[in-house]
């Protein structure tokens, strides 16, 4: 079976082309487009927010990128704001999405859904260090962000299997994705809040059988696309 590498240099290197190893099992990891507007100044983690006009925008751009690619397998977090872009993606391909819960964002306990005045009034001065910390600050009742790389450790595992030699794309969370980069660059979870993870930015994990993931390409292009060549 064909696979293909997402992003492989050539005229456009946002074009991606068919080159992969068949031994080579690759799964992309796509964070979703910005969140509609009421929802930039609040907390919301797992809760379904709903996709901007922008954001909209942005996956579009990203399954136009992919027009005619052979992509294997599409998963989503299975909140509206990653189902967009995964059906969209899936359609073009001739599958079906499919959702795995595992890949949903933190789980933001008490303050799902707070702005700076209600977490102010329930502890004063905690709205800065939560910005500042992100899903490191310990939030009531919340998801922790090694609760969080653990379930979603399983998730990849699985996805691997089920994937084997094959290309996936998980349409899936900021959160998410800086869980994955810190442990297949052996970083502890305290440095995640550093990893920039922008709206349609994107990682790719790749292992042979019998080996660990490690970390094949980034993109943090706006506009879609995977980049290969770069050098983490």
């Amino acid at each position: 079976m064909a696979t293909l590498s997402f992003g492989q240099r050539g005229p456009n290197p946002n074009t991606p082309c068919m080159s992969a190893p068949r031994s080579v099992t690759r799964i992309h990891l796509v964070r979703h487009g910005a969140v509609a507007a009421p929802w930039h100044e609040r907390i919301y983690g797992d809760l379904d927010v709903p996709l901007s006009e922008r954001g909209e925008q942005q996956s579009r751009a990203l399954v136009h990128a992919l027009q005619g690619q052979p992509i294997h397998g599409v998963i989503s977090s299975g909140l509206s704001r990653t189902a967009y872009l995964a059906e969209l993606l899936a359609d073009q391909a001739g599958l079906a999405a499919v959702v795995d819960s595992r890949f949903r964002e933190l789980n933001r306990g008490a303050w799902a859904g707070w702005g700076r005045d209600q977490v102010e009034a329930a502890a004063p001065g905690a709205w800065d260090q939560f910005w500042a910390q992100g899903g490191v600050f310990p939030v009531p009742g919340g998801e922790t962000l090694s609760q969080l790389q653990t379930r979603v450790d399983l998730a990849l595992e699985d996805t691997g299997r089920a994937f084997e030699c094959r290309e996936v794309v998980v349409v899936a969370h900021k959160w998410v994705l800086r869980a994955c980069l810190c442990k297949v660059l052996g970083l502890p979870l305290e440095s995640s809040p550093k990893l920039n993870v922008p709206h349609v930015g994107t990682a790719t994990l790749e292992r042979e059988p019998g080996h660990a993931w490690h970390l094949g390409h980034l993109s943090w292009d706006a506009m879609g696309g995977w980049a290969q060549g770069v050098e983490v």
